[in-house]
């Protein structure tokens, strides 16, 4: 070889951190399965909701059938109670009998403040779970 040629001879080494590598995927494998979890607990609260929002309403429902029904045994009671004393009056029927009448007036009055206190109840409720 001439000496006028010169050649370079060397090594070159280079670190490649592979922990690094590893480290940035397994980072992002993280991150997606983070947002996958966020997504799951996201469409579970959306589906809750909607079932605590049907179950307010069937419970509303039912409690304004409560409401209907001690009205209408309201009804009832007051035509018995009048028939009982049109009969006392007229010697028809006993006096426990015209008790008995006033009871079960009385009672169906009572049911039908609890039925609407129920009902209002049932109604707050509702818009709580409707966010109203």
């Amino acid at each position: 070889m001439d000496r006028d040629h010169s050649f370079w001879i060397g090594g070159v080494t280079v670190s490649i951190p592979l922990s690094g590598w590893w480290g940035g995927s397994h980072d992002i494998k993280q991150q997606r399965l983070q947002l996958r979890n966020a997504e799951n607990l996201r469409d579970d609260q959306r589906q809750l909701l909607l079932i605590r929002m049907a179950n307010t309403w069937n419970a509303l429902t039912d409690a304004y059938q409560q409401v209907e029904i001690a009205l209408e045994s309201i009804a009832q009671a007051t035509e018995n109670l009048r028939l009982q004393t049109d009969y006392y009056h007229a010697g028809a029927c006993t006096m426990s009998d015209l008790l008995e009448a006033q009871s079960l007036y009385r009672q169906s009055r009572d049911r039908y403040v609890e039925s609407y206190a129920q009902y209002a109840v049932k109604r707050r409720e509702y818009l709580q779970a409707t966010g109203r």
